[in-house]
């Protein structure tokens, strides 16, 4: 999908949103972001919401949908630290 397609864009905020508005507060959730799908190696690679969890065995518990609205949702494992 374009970068470009606002209707896409739109929809990604909001499914984002609606992610952030159900997970957040999950001690296993530390991010939720739009960005490139780390699945696809592409030229190109397709925008998508990601969940960003703090250790790969929470992903079952959370339920995450592998999409909503048409709009493609990675899980990504990282627990992210300051520096």
């Amino acid at each position: 999908m374009a970068y470009e397609d606002k209707n896409f864009l739109e929809r990604a905020l909001r499914v984002r949103d609606q992610l952030a508005e159900r997970l957040l507060d999950q001690p296993e959730v530390s991010l939720i972001d739009i960005g490139r799908d780390p699945q696809d190696h592409g030229d190109s690679p397709q925008l998508v919401v990601r969940v960003h969890i703090r250790q790969a065995e929470y992903a079952n518990n959370l339920a995450i949908p592998e999409e909503m609205d048409g709009i493609p949702i990675r899980v990504i494992v990282g627990d992210y630290r300051l520096q």
